[in-house]
């Protein structure tokens, strides 16, 4: 709630008063005159409450209202409209605003704006040079008025047609609201003879034909008045007021208006200016007198407090994913004991287990071992028979080659595979290198179409055919004691069938 902190102004040419106020809080700090020794002591008021926003509500009779009707215009279009037709009606002033309150229902449907400017607001330069001086952030300038609109809120007045009669500091204040929106004030000043209760109700019945010679007012409707008076001088104008059937009258007394704005009955008797402001304290502000230049230290404000609110919620959100994170980790430390007290009584209770168990002679190594042997003679051992039938075979188609030596060794991965090595020579021989090439590849190919052997390579040669190798030897000679050999070895993977 420390963001909604603010101090209200209500400034009239005489004197201006303090509000300091914040949700569910507030304090009075006092009322200054517009002399020197006044200036100076609101000043020190401002500067014991630096940095907070300020909202001024003027209360004075230099001040105008208008209705205008004018087409219906958004963005940058309706801002130079407004500019203007404030221009155009109020000439040169200053303080100018505009409030867009409806708008029509039928034919173009345009807006209905009500248009609003303090004509002589002289008296607000010394307060506003020492705002401007100490770098105030002024929100706005609002008429007293529109403070009061928001005060019938807080009553639950739902009349259609109300004139408010609100005496404050000396002064009466006839405001009209039209289904609870501010048409028309006037202020009415205290050194006037007016203020006596019969000169108050006749002030109400002229403001009653202002507004319907001005068609504000329709001529049959009937005027809801209400009486806001804490010094009790106008209670006795409702009699007068409710002989005239035009008029329906009603006295708002202080407990009733302590309730509706929820503030100590006590409080509201000692300072009953302060209704007005407690009631638009915590309202945005529609009708805004205040030129740009006059809220740019606002402007500043309004950034500052969203980056700070922006930094603070970025730091929240760290604190609170840190905290999520810490969370996470002690749940999973927890996990971690509790599974490492788990693992603890499963290794104790293994233990325990395991010691009523008979001691074994041999160890789990050799056991493995023993199964593996088990498992490779439980297997269906390879016929020898059926492994050297499709060699003779081949063998016996080719009555030159003399079979040197053969051997084989089992895959105990895959039952009734082996490798095979074959060693054998071309017998007799003639020294005719490219014939026995021949015989040996028609030997590998019959060795091929054999069904169970699968593959079949050629491991050595009569005859090194690697164009790196150094020729060597002697040519053969026909009349030789001992004919040359040519010798040659196979390698054959043998593959039984599973039937």
């Amino acid at each position: 709630m420390i963001l909604d902190h603010r101090l209200i102004l209500l400034a009239s040419p005489r004197q201006i008063g303090v509000l300091d106020w914040r949700p569910g809080r507030m304090h009075w700090l006092g009322e200054f005159s517009a002399r020197s020794e006044g200036l100076a002591a609101f000043r020190q008021v401002i500067l014991d409450h630096a940095g907070l926003p300020v909202l001024l509500v003027a209360d004075t009779v230099d001040e105008d209202y208008r209705s205008e009707i004018m087409p219906h215009v958004q963005g940058n279009a309706r801002n130079e409209l407004l500019a203007r037709k404030l221009k155009q009606v109020f000439r040169n002033a200053r303080f100018t605003g505009a409030w867009r309150q409806d708008r029509e229902a039928t034919g173009r449907r345009d807006d209905r704006y009500l248009l609003s400017a303090l004509t002589d607001a002289d008296w607000l330069t010394p307060w506003l040079s020492v705002l401007h001086r100490e770098r105030v952030p002024l929100s706005g300038i609002t008429p007293l008025a529109l403070a009061c609109q928001h005060l019938l809120g807080k009553l639950r007045s739902n009349e259609t047609h109300t004139l408010l009669a609100c005496r404050l500091n000396n002064g009466l204040r006839l405001s009209y609201y039209l289904k609870g929106q501010l048409r028309f004030s006037r202020l009415i000043g205290g050194d006037t003879p007016t203020q006596l209760p019969g000169n108050a109700a006749d002030e109400i019945a002229k403001t009653q034909l202002y507004l319907t010679g001005q068609r504000i007012l329709p001529r049959e409707a009937r005027l809801h008045v209400l009486l806001l008076d804490p010094s009790g001088q106008l209670d006795s104008a409702q009699a007068q007021l409710n002989a005239d059937p035009a008029f329906s009258v009603r006295v708002i007394d202080l407990p009733s208006l302590a309730r509706a704005l929820h503030i100590p009955d006590d409080f509201l008797a000692a300072t009953p200016e302060i209704a007005p402001l407690a009631a638009i304290a915590g309202e945005d502000v529609q009708l805004n007198l205040a030129p740009p230049e006059l809220l740019q230290h606002h402007t500043e404000f309004r950034w500052r407090r969203g980056l700070n609110l922006a930094a603070g919620s970025i730091a929240l959100l760290g604190l609170v994913a840190t905290a999520a994170n810490w969370l996470y980790a002690q749940d999973l430390l927890d996990q971690t004991r509790q599974q490492a007290q788990q693992q603890q009584q499963f290794s104790t209770r293994y233990q325990a287990i395991a010691r009523t168990f008979p001691i074994q002679t041999t160890a789990p190594e050799q056991l493995a071992q023993t199964v593996e042997l088990a498992r490779q003679l439980n297997a269906q051992p390879l016929d020898p028979n059926a492994l050297l039938a499709p060699i003779g075979q081949a063998l016996l188609t080719m009555p030159d080659i003399a079979l040197d030596n053969l051997g084989w060794t089992l895959d105990p991965t895959v039952s009734g595979k082996a490798q095979l090595k074959l060693d054998a020579a071309l017998t007799p021989f003639d020294g005719n290198y490219r014939a026995a090439m021949q015989r040996i590849d028609a030997l590998i190919r019959t060795l091929q179409a054999m069904p169970a052997v699968r593959q079949v390579r050629l491991i050595s040669s009569p005859v090194n055919a690697d164009s790196s190798s150094t020729l060597s030897g002697k040519a053969y000679e026909s009349n030789a004691a001992e004919a040359p050999a040519a010798r040659f070895s196979l390698s054959l993977s043998y593959q039984a069938d599973p039937s």
